[in-house]
């Protein structure tokens, strides 16, 4: 269960406590070149992993009307660049393997890039806590062997008004060492290890991540408005707005072939929650579009978390459930459930390794490579009969509860949400007694910023919280979220 620790980061300060991060002196980067250098992008470079079991997109720029070879392995292809330089070129697809020597040459220009792997590429993005530091970590050790199968690529905190073509990134691609990986992302960079433990092939790492930003500064501008999803901001020139990170952060590694996206992100948006759902999907179509792949995305679920002690039940937990209903209306998704994780009063967790570890668990069995109950996915029944309200999962595995037998967290609501005892009545199976008088329309299991985590599925894994609606007669019926349910009021 989450701890309690002296207080230290007030909400007034949530948007802004990532800039205290030692990582915010070091990320931000000065404007990129005026002028791009010949030859491949600066995506590419010696140490990079490419996607493998994909065709393989490249690109840079060259004289105009200049014939590109590019080579890697076994494969090459020559290409014309465009009137304005630019070129594009594709390689056949590659199994896992290297190290590779990636060549792109031309009349006024020759690149060679060495040690080149090819294996899975993930894109690590979000807030301050994707960009937590390994080395402020205190469980992940400092001193782990150097993996030369597992690649990192820092890209430098810019915003950009239009879709810029520079990526600019830190120092470009790097084997993980403890020296290279110290600054690094401390969940991605886990994840990568946990992911290179149980795959055994080569892993790349790009994290594209800014403390205290909101998701629709991720969102391309043409996505944001056709969905007609408000814009909070009101200065033009706040990174806040609609497109300004993904026109610099993420447009830039487009269409690089990716295995898929790792997002923790939601914490600057407890302060308007509503419709973060629709702000997520928006998210996945914008980067799906931009990346011309059905990208998986692992959401990474809001730890516990206290803002204000005085309501419990505050926009942590409404974020979580706007988590969760974008997941499971999401096939190609997977939810990271840490509602165990976290401290009450610290908006940066400083532990870090369960989340990468589980996330690394829920991305094989998104990709279809281990199997894991997915909590974001899981579709419950409910039966009424007589007193007792049943809760049914049918994916086959059981449920334990850290209160043996019992489990504390359930509310059943009406007019008002009422606490009522929760056991375990089979082992796939939550029973709940319906107080008398009470006609419940929504049940809720750990609607609290701070939640207990009591129920754990069979991999050890805590069941995330939810909000659902009750069916209105007595026979089973699959269980569907209620609009109003997440907004009734906190238990009496």
């Amino acid at each position: 269960m989450p701890r309690k620790r002296n207080k230290f980061c007030l909400m007034a300060a949530m948007l802004s406590c990532s800039a205290l991060s030692a990582a915010a002196q070091t990320r931000d980067a000065g404007p990129p070149p005026a002028e791009e250098r010949l030859g491949l992008d600066s995506l590419f470079g010696s140490d990079m992993v490419l996607q493998r079991d994909r065709p393989i997109r490249l690109w840079g720029r060259a004289k105009p009307g200049e014939r590109v070879t590019v080579s890697l392995h076994r494969s090459n292809v020559t290409v014309v660049a465009n009137k304005s330089g630019r070129w594009r070129a594709t390689l056949a697809a590659q199994p896992a393997g290297g190290p590779y020597a990636l060549t792109a040459s031309a009349a006024s220009f020759r690149d060679r890039y060495a040690d080149v792997m090819v294996g899975d590429v993930w894109l690590c993005a979000g807030q301050s806590n994707m960009e937590f530091r390994r080395s402020k970590a205190i469980d992940l050790a400092g001193g782990f062997a150097p993996d030369p199968g597992l690649r990192m690529l820092d890209v430098a905190r810019r915003q950009d008004v239009m879709p810029s073509p520079h990526l600019v990134t830190l120092g470009g691609w790097k084997r993980s060492s403890p020296q290279s990986a110290a600054d690094f992302s401390a969940v991605c960079h886990h994840f990568g290890e946990s992911l290179r433990a149980k795959l055994g092939v080569p892993v790349g790492l790009i994290a594209a991540s800014w403390g205290g930003t909101l998701i629709s500064a991720f969102v391309d501008t043409q996505t944001y408005a056709d969905r007609h999803l408000a814009n909070p901001q009101t200065d033009p020139a706040s990174r806040q707005n609609p497109g300004r990170v993904f026109n610099a952060m993420i447009a830039p590694i487009a269409p690089f072939a990716l295995r898929g996206v790792l997002w923790y992100q939601g914490e600057s948006d407890t302060h308007h929650p509503a419709r973060y759902d629709e702000k997520l999907r928006a998210l996945a179509a914008s980067w799906r579009k931009a990346f011309s792949q059905p990208l998986p995305f692992i959401v990474i679920q809001l730890p516990a978390f206290d803002p204000t002690p005085a309501d419990p039940a505050g926009n942590w937990v409404r974020v979580r459930e706007e988590q969760r209903r974008f997941v499971a209306g999401d096939h190609g998704s997977g939810l990271v459930v840490q509602s165990d994780q976290g401290v009450a009063d610290e908006l940066h967790p400083p532990e870090k390794a369960v989340v990468a570890e589980r996330a690394a668990g829920t991305a094989m069995a998104v990709a279809g490579l281990a199997k894991y109950p997915d909590a974001g996915r899981l579709r419950p029944l409910v039966s009424r009969s007589g007193p007792t309200l049943s809760i049914t999962y049918a994916f086959g595995t059981a449920l334990t509860s850290r209160g043996h037998g019992m489990a504390r967290g359930f509310e059943l609501c009406g007019e008002a949400c009422v606490s009522v005892p929760a056991t375990i009545g089979a082992p796939n199976r939550i029973d709940l007694a319906i107080p008398h008088g009470l006609d419940p329309r929504c049940v809720r299991y750990d609607w609290q910023d701070v939640p207990h985590a009591e129920l754990l599925t069979s991999n050890g894994w805590p069941l995330g919280p939810f909000a659902f609606a009750v069916p209105r007669n007595e026979r089973a019926g699959a269980m569907t979220w209620l609009s109003d349910c997440a907004g009734l009021p906190d238990t009496e």
